[in-house]
């Protein structure tokens, strides 16, 4: 990687760790080039402006999560192994971003501009899960292996249990006296009761 690459990184960063902290209407480029520990006409030669930046991350971030759901699904492994799998990875991808959920819903419902503009971005990258996820369970139902469950349900149950997982750990870490090893207990438990409770919505 070179000094260019480097740098654009090192800013992408600064900003993705700005925006969490602050939102989009508050954070500064200014703010995000001393972060990055680089000029302001550094960051400006690089990116232009907030919204370019916005946008990269928003994209990195929805084609990073497209890729870790649609490579759980592999056409010789039973259904629930799959859907398991399917669950497990958008966990272990919320876990790695514990903040990029509530942004990105508080993004969405507080700037119509980039409603419009961001969330066709996240369809997108979401089709081919959608896509191969309803084959699946179409593929499924049709050989009788699974209860009838609608794609929706099943795909809005695992973001609902998983995003809230996160949402909700300072209350659950405060309310029940966890240190960071009780946190990483839970988080490892609700892991595996999130999938259990997916995976319940399917078995016959």
């Amino acid at each position: 990687m070179g000094k260019g690459d480097n740098t654009e990184q090192s800013i992408l960063e600064a900003a993705e760790a700005e925006f969490m902290d602050k939102g989009f209407a508050l954070a500064k480029t200014t703010d995000i080039a001393r972060r990055a520990g680089v000029t302001h006409a550094m960051l400006h030669y690089y990116f232009r402006t907030k919204d370019k930046l916005f946008e990269r991350i928003f994209q990195e971030k929805a084609d990073e999560l497209a890729r870790s759901l649609t490579a759980t699904f592999e056409p010789d492994k039973p259904v629930l192994e799959q859907v398991e799998a399917l669950a497990g990875a958008h966990f272990d991808f919320i876990a790695a971003h514990p903040r990029l959920p509530m942004f990105i819903l508080n993004e969405i419902h507080l700037n119509e501009e980039r409603r419009k503009t961001y969330l066709p971005v996240l369809v997108e990258a979401l089709r081919d899960t959608i896509r191969d996820l309803d084959a699946l369970l179409g593929q499924a139902l049709s050989r009788d292996e699974v209860r009838p469950t609608r794609t929706v349900d099943l795909l809005f149950s695992m973001a609902a249990l998983n995003v809230m997982t996160f949402a909700g750990l300072p209350i659950a870490r405060e309310a029940f006296g966890m240190d960071d090893e009780g946190v990483r207990q839970f988080v490892a438990r609700r892991r595996a009761e999130n999938i259990e409770m997916v995976l319940s919505r399917l078995r016959k």
